[in-house]
C-alpha cells in the first residue's frame, strides 16, 4: 500500500471523526446553559491539540514528502487503521452516553449528572482514553515523526492539564458520590472488577 492510500484512509478517518462530534458540537452551540470560560490554560490546550492533531496531520496529508517518513511496516500502519476505527466507535458511544453533558469546555451546566454506566462504568475519563487511542492510531498510520508524534505529546499536554481540573470541578459539584465514585474507577485504565 502507498503513502497516498494512507493520507486518503487518514483524511476519511478524520472525516467520520467531525462528523461524529458535529451534532454534540451544534447542540452545545445551541444551548442556553453554555457558561464555558476560555482561561490560559483551555487555550493551551485548544492550540496543542489543533496544532498536534489537525494541522500538523493534514499537513502530511496534503504536502507530497517523504522529509522525516519513519517508514513503518504496512502491517503496523494498518494496525493503526483498525486502532482508528475501534476508536472512532467508541467516540460515537462515549458521546452517546454523555449526551446534554458533553461540552467543549470545562463546565458543569445546570441539568449535569454524575454518569456511572457505559464507558463510564469501569473509568471515570473514557473521552481521554479515547483521545490517546486515536492518537497511537494516528502516530501508527501517519508513520512520520513530526506528524505522527505531535498527536502524543498533544495528549499529555490536554491530560495534564485537564484531568486534575476536571476532577476537582466534579468533587466540587457532585461531592461524595464523586468520591465513591473515584474509588470505584481508574481515570483512564479500566479497574478490575473485584
Amino acid at each position: 500500500m502507498s503513502d497516498n492510500t494512507f493520507k486518503l484512509i487518514f483524511a476519511c478517518l478524520w472525516i467520520i471523526y467531525i462528523l461524529i462530534r458535529r451534532p454534540h458540537v451544534n447542540a452545545y452551540n445551541h444551548s442556553r446553559n453554555k457558561r464555558g470560560k476560555t482561561t490560559a490554560s483551555e487555550l493551551v490546550v485548544f492550540v496543542s491539540l489543533t496544532l498536534g492533531m489537525l494541522i500538523l496531520p493534514l499537513i502530511w496529508v496534503m504536502v507530497p514528502s517523504n522529509l522525516y517518513d519513519l517508514n513503518l511496516p504496512v502491517w503496523l500502519r494498518l494496525l493503526g487503521v483498525v486502532l482508528a476505527i475501534f476508536s472512532l466507535l467508541y467516540f460515537y458511544k462515549i458521546h452517546q452516553c454523555l449526551g446534554q453533558n458533553w461540552s467543549p469546555t470545562l463546565e458543569i451546566n445546570p441539568t449535569h449528572k454524575l454518569i456511572t454506566k457505559g464507558p463510564y462504568k469501569r473509568i471515570r475519563h473514557p473521552m481521554y482514553l479515547q483521545i490517546l487511542l486515536w492518537v497511537i492510531a494516528q502516530a501508527l498510520i501517519i508513520s512520520n515523526l513530526w506528524a505522527s508524534f505531535s498527536g502524543l505529546i498533544s495528549w499529555i499536554v490536554l491530560f495534564l492539564i485537564r484531568v486534575p481540573k476536571e476532577e476537582q470541578m466534579l468533587i466540587a459539584h457532585f461531592g461524595q458520590e464523586y468520591k465513591e465514585y473515584m474509588k470505584e474507577t481508574n481515570a483512564i485504565i479500566p479497574k478490575m472488577m473485584k
